[in-house]
C-alpha cells in the first residue's frame, strides 16, 4: 500500500484570481454597454447624398462628407466610413441615413464592407469576457469550498 503525499489530495488551484476573475466580468459588461450594435431605430429612413468634401485623418484614412436634400433643406453628414484610398470622390453619389424625426442627431453615412463587419464582430470580445470571467468566478468559488471542507 503506498501513501501519497498530503498535497496530492488539494484541489486543483484555479489558473485565475479571484479579482482577475470579477475584472473580466465588468470589463465585459463595460464592453458590452459600449460596442453594442443597436439595430437602427423604427422609422430610420435611407437616402442618398454628394460627397462635398473629404476629410483626411492622421493615420492617411479618407472620411467623406456628403450633402443631403431632405424636404428642400440641405444637411451635412458628419466624416463617415473611414477608408484608405479614398472610397468616393468628390460629386459622387452616397448612401446616408437618417430620422425623420431628428435629422441632424441621425443623419449619417452607414458603415460598409469591412469597416461594417469589424463594428458587428466588437460585442465578441465582452462576451468572451463576460464568459472567460464568469468560468474563472465559478472555479475560484469552487476550489474555495473545496479547500475549505478540507480544513
Amino acid at each position: 500500500m503506498t501513501l501519497l503525499p498530503a498535497d496530492q489530495d488539494m484541489p486543483r488551484k484555479p489558473r485565475f484570481s479571484l479579482r482577475a476573475a470579477v475584472i473580466a466580468i465588468v470589463l465585459g459588461i463595460l464592453w458590452l454597454l459600449l460596442f453594442h450594435n443597436a439595430p437602427p431605430r423604427e422609422g430610420t429612413v435611407a437616402g442618398h447624398g454628394i460627397v462635398v468634401d473629404q476629410k483626411i485623418s492622421t493615420k492617411g484614412l479618407c472620411e467623406p462628407i456628403a450633402d443631403v436634400v431632405i424636404d428642400g433643406a440641405t444637411y451635412r453628414t458628419p466624416p463617415g466610413t473611414s477608408a484608405e484610398p479614398c472610397a468616393y470622390g468628390i460629386g459622387e453619389s452616397i448612401d446616408v441615413t437618417y430620422h425623420p424625426d431628428d435629422i441632424t442627431g441621425t443623419l449619417e453615412i452607414p458603415l460598409e464592407g469591412p469597416s461594417k463587419k469589424a463594428v458587428a464582430l466588437l460585442p465578441l470580445i465582452g462576451v468572451a469576457l463576460l464568459i472567460g470571467g464568469t468560468i474563472s468566478l465559478v472555479g475560484n468559488i469552487l476550489y474555495r469550498r473545496k479547500v475549505k471542507a478540507q480544513k
